[in-house]
């Protein structure tokens, strides 16, 4: 299990165990002081004798290339911001796999839908739920309602079920 902390934080564990290895400490004694298994310490120390504290400091995870480029991903929130039947869509409200196809008809970039989510949150948007009303609702009507049978019902139901 990963230990808990940033990349700075953990990197500065590791420099510290580096001066520890320049001072010839046993593996034991640095693994108690760090708070860290002898095990993570003697590996650590491999990296030490081999690359130096070059070999111990933070790394960008790998990850795949992007295939989307900066100024697609500004195109792609424009478009966003349009209706999908403005972007040539009949289904309504935005959906991951409608983003998808509009990915894959504007940029010819393939995108699975569950990762069009990652990726719309990237861009700074949120999920959103549509909210289900009926066409015929009279927010006057019900708003009258609710402030004058509801607190009838209430009164008749028992304080610990209501």
């Amino acid at each position: 299990m990963r230990t808990q902390g940033s990349a700075t934080e953990l990197e500065k564990v590791r420099m510290f165990a580096a001066n520890m290895f320049e001072q010839d400490l046993p593996s034991g004694s640095i693994a108690r002081s760090l708070k860290v298994g002898p095990q993570t310490v003697r590996r650590w120390r491999r990296t030490y004798n081999a690359c130096g504290r070059d070999g111990l400091g933070s790394r960008k995870h790998p990850g795949s290339k992007p295939r989307l480029n900066p100024q697609q991903h500004e195109r792609l929130a424009q478009l966003l911001l349009l209706t999908p039947g403005q972007c040539g869509f009949e289904r309504y409200p935005w959906t991951t796999s409608l983003i998808a196809d509009l990915i894959r008809r504007e940029f010819a970039v393939s995108y699975h839908h569950d990762t069009v989510g990652f990726l719309l949150r990237d861009l700074g948007f949120s999920w959103q739920k549509p909210a289900c009303r009926a066409k015929e609702r009279d927010e006057a009507r019900v708003e009258a309602w609710r402030r004058e049978v509801w607190p009838g019902i209430l009164k008749k139901v028992s304080p610990g079920r209501a």
